[in-house]
């Protein structure tokens, strides 16, 4: 997909930090946005500013761990703008600390949201891709904690390397009607 101009994303973690900008490119670009966030406050700045800019602009709050929210938000993406052609799991939290002090709450919460949520992504949006049959993009983002160590983000680096791993071997067996290589976005 080279001109993605009037073409549709959703962004998870989209309302601040590289979320955001990966949102502000695909806008400069003429894409169509659905937001999605933990944070209605930071959706509703985001989606302003973008409006403002004169993109088209939905948001969504949704707990990328829930994978009942991920269906809803999949389900009101297609609702809003009949179609998604760019899906961007960016959504990603930290604990910080040393890996000795984590709990197994840290343990559980981190990787919900950072292996768990890539997975409800894919597995919610990558259907809705292969059945328009328009081809699109699926791009999961990771911390660069996955490959330099980093002795203050305790629960980071043990899943963003798995997360790698499983992604290269899931997409390895992807069909190619949709485009479903992983990606870098640099922050």
């Amino acid at each position: 997909m080279q001109n993605v101009d009037g073409r549709v994303a959703f962004i998870t973690g989209g309302a601040s930090g590289i979320g955001l900008g990966i949102a502000r490119a695909f806008a400069a670009a003429g894409v169509r946005l659905m937001l999605a966030d933990m944070r209605d406050d930071r959706l509703a700045e985001a989606a302003a500013s973008l409006t403002s800019a004169g993109t088209e602009v939905a948001t969504i709050k949704v707990d990328v761990a829930d994978r009942v929210a991920m269906a809803a938000a999949a389900a009101r993406t297609v609702e809003r703008f009949g179609k998604v052609h760019i899906v961007v799991a960016n959504a990603g939290v930290g604990v910080i600390g040393r890996v000795r002090d984590a709990s197994y709450d840290d343990w559980d919460w981190s990787n919900a949201v950072n292996l768990g949520g890539v997975v409800n992504t894919v597995q919610e949006f990558l259907p809705l891709l292969r059945r328009q049959g328009e081809g699109g993009h699926l791009v999961a983002t990771a911390s660069m904690a996955a490959s330099h160590r980093c002795p203050t983000a305790a629960c980071i680096p043990f899943k963003r390397q798995r997360s790698s791993r499983s992604w290269k071997r899931f997409t390895r067996n992807s069909p190619r009607r949709a485009s479903t290589r992983p990606s870098f976005v640099p922050g």
